[in-house]
Order: structure tokens, then sequence, then C-alpha cells
């Protein structure tokens, strides 16, 4: 069953790809694939980025845009949403 999107603790968290960085949407355990797909697309085009759907985690292009995905998603009912990290 998948858990409602307000219930799980998403974090959205600077990484690196070799010499790029990344932005990474973890915690989305309970949220399924095809969700998951529908969420990333919405966010590449809101933001103007490429990204992809790695082992199930969210990854998205450049780390400049936390804030803004931490409010898109918070905007898909993920209240729970928070940037880690700096």
């Amino acid at each position: 069953s998948s858990l409602d999107p307000s219930e799980q603790g998403v974090q959205v968290v600077r990484g690196n790809r070799g010499n790029k960085s990344v932005t990474i949407i973890r915690g989305m355990n309970a949220t399924r694939d095809d969700e998951k797909k529908k969420i990333l697309k919405s966010l590449k085009s809101k933001l103007g980025v490429g990204g992809t759907l790695v082992d199930g985690v969210l990854e998205l292009q450049g780390s400049d845009r936390m804030e803004k995905v931490v409010d898109l998603l918070k905007g898909l009912g993920y209240d729970k949403a928070r940037k880690v990290g700096k």
C-alpha cells in the first residue's frame, strides 16, 4: 500500500556524479515507481533540467535549485520535504 505523501520524510540533498553536482530526492520509499516517474517529469519540466530515477531515488541535474525543489515537492503533497545539508 502506498503511504500518504504527507507522511513520507522526503529529503532533498546535494550529491555528486563525477564532477557534476546533482540534487538527490530520497525518502520516497512508499511512493510507487510510476508515481515517482510522474513527479520526476513534472520537476524536470518546471525546473528546466534533466533528471533520472536511479534505484527508486530521483536525481536532478545541478544543485542550485534545492529550495525550489522542496517547494515543488510540498506543492505535490510531500509536506515533510526538507533540504538536508548545504
